[in-house]
């Protein structure tokens, strides 16, 4: 890995403009262009265009006086761009030996979200530390909202979410109403999230100035202490992985997971892998995990366990259930209850459907009751038992703030009486039983039923058939 400079800071935006923010501060200025490649930028916007990445550059400079700024222009005038474009801005950082870099800008378009968790987990792992602003429309953003990064949102905000941090993935509050110079005349920058980033992004270079050691785990704790708004609770959802060493062995699947493994000795691969993913505590025993991420798919509790980096395991997500303070009217969307025979491959089962659903322009926030599952970017959801209405909150909330456009829930189809209790309205009830060679898959829709015979094993074409089914029955009220 290369020893980045925590001195320099990237403002990936729209262009910086230089006389602005003075041509002594700004070393680089570089623009990406349509085919990705990095090139130097004569631009400079005028002073009657969106100053948005100037504003940036200017509150960055206004609480860390002492560090360069580096100009990356992925935007265009208004704003926009492609996402294609972060990541040779990212590779030019990571060339250039830049540690920190601003984005004051995201996507809460879900299809994104692959992309970017794929994109962050590289470059993090190679040293870079990302702070990111949250939408202003107060629903899940990417990439603010995924673990290695630095989520930001503003303190008085006319939203309230903040209650709601876990879900949004935001790391901290921070104020956005700054008073800076433009031509020598002040201005107060806008309520916005895009002007909580950059001051968030200043105080980690200077932490970072002070303390070279830290790391992404560290810096997103120090992030929460600098909140204007409380944030007690920590859980961080299981989507940083980048390699991974597997200890023991789990259900087989051919379902792919979402990160690299890596095989071998554990002494010898220990410097290639960032995270250890284990099924019990017995696994870990002999593993040095002290500077690792752990995901625990184990039953036993972890709290005493040794480990400075993120942590995932079941009772993460019991917290977040414990600790959501979403409360709304039902859910909104439609309900996919998909009962699964043990012997068939639901992992693959699921992640091919929401595969399929995604191809058709659908957000499926899709559940599966194994932690296992969270290894293929599935949700997990414990078993609802203790208290029902805290698990359909939770669910309403995650539908809500990462707006889906449907649930699938998969259940064991020997306990599908009992589960069905929880949803007994849901729009799809789905049973997929396997007898011997064939896999026989019933659907019921509001007392329609329809029964499908699938030969051998269940593969890709099939999948998006039973996709095909149920959008056709879901849509058949809106298109008649």
């Amino acid at each position: 890995m290369k020893q980045l400079n925590d001195k320099q800071i990237a403002i990936i935006d729209n262009g910086i403009n230089g006389r602005i923010v003075g041509t002594d501060k700004v070393q680089s200025k570089i623009f990406i262009d349509d085919y990705n490649n990095c090139k130097e930028d004569y631009i400079e916007i005028p002073i009657t265009e969106f100053q948005h990445g100037t504003l940036c550059a200017l509150i960055v400079k206004k609480y860390n006086p002492h560090c360069m700024l580096n100009s990356l222009r992925i935007l265009d005038k208004d704003g926009n761009g492609r996402i294609e474009k972060i990541e040779p801005a990212f590779e030019w950082c990571y060339q250039n030996n830049i540690t920190i870099v601003n984005l004051s800008f995201g996507t809460t378009n879900f299809n994104e979200y692959e992309k970017l968790r794929n994109l962050v987990n590289k470059y993090v792992n190679n040293g870079l530390i990302i702070v990111a602003a949250t939408a202003n429309s107060g629903f899940v953003t990417y990439p603010a909202s995924l673990t290695n990064v630095i989520g930001i949102a503003t303190t008085d905000s006319r939203l309230n979410y903040f209650k709601d941090y876990m879900q949004m993935g935001i790391d901290s509050f921070v104020p956005s109403e700054h008073i800076v110079k433009i031509c020598d005349i002040e201005t107060i920058t806008s309520l916005s999230n895009s002007y909580a980033a950059p001051y968030m992004c200043a105080l980690i270079a200077n932490k970072l100035n002070n303390d070279k050691t830290l790391d992404i785990v560290k810096l997103k704790r120090y992030a929460k202490e600098q909140s204007h708004i409380e944030m007690t609770v920590e859980c961080y959802e299981p989507d940083w992985i980048y390699r991974a060493y597997i200890s023991g062995r789990g259900t087989m699947s051919r379902a792919e997971y979402y990160f690299e493994t890596v095989t071998g000795v554990y002494d010898e691969i220990q410097g290639k892998i960032d995270t250890v993913i284990a099924y019990s505590m017995a696994e870990l025993e002999n593993l040095d995990i002290r500077n690792k991420n752990l995901i625990y798919l184990g039953h036993e509790d972890i709290h005493n366990i040794d480990v400075q980096g993120f942590i995932w395991s079941k009772e993460t997500r019991q917290r977040q259930i414990k600790h959501n303070h979403y409360q709304g009217n039902g859910l909104e969307v439609p309900v996919v209850i998909l009962a699964v025979e043990d012997v068939i491959d639901k992992f693959y089962i699921l992640t091919e459907l929401k595969r399929a659903f995604a191809n058709g322009g659908y957000n499926a926030y899709t559940i599966g009751m194994e932690p296992e599952c969270v290894l293929y970017a599935l949700e997990y959801m414990p078993e609802p038992v203790s208290d029902i209405d805290a698990w359909k909150n939770f669910i309403e909330s995650q539908t809500f703030y990462k707006q889906s456009d449907l649930v699938i829930w998969c259940i064991p189809v020997e306990e599908q009486d009992k589960y069905l209790k929880v949803y007994p309205d849901c729009d799809v009830q789905i049973s997929l039983c396997n007898e011997g060679d064939i896999n026989i898959v019933r659907f019921s829709f509001e007392g329609e039923k329809i029964e499908k015979k699938i030969s051998g094993l269940i593969d890709r074409k099939d999948v998006e058939e039973i996709y095909h089914i149920i959008e056709a029955k879901l849509t058949e009220e809106e298109d008649g």
